[in-house]
């Protein structure tokens, strides 16, 4: 069908918004930190962050 658009919703969480994170800076990106883990059993668990980015700057995620 052209011209529909269709929205879909997922079960859990949502991931954090840097809308207004970063300031005045621009543009202001969401990014997902990778933690090496110790071993390829911890793979699974092993942690993840989110920072916001902008011009090589990171700010927290609010």
């Amino acid at each position: 069908m052209e011209g529909v658009v269709e929205t879909y919703k997922t079960a859990g969480s949502r991931l954090p918004d840097c809308l207004h994170a970063c300031g005045s800076c621009s543009p202001c990106r969401l990014v997902m930190i990778h933690f090496r883990c110790s071993s390829l059993a911890e793979a699974e668990t092993c942690p993840m962050a989110y920072k916001c980015m902008c011009n090589n700057k990171s700010y927290p995620v609010p």
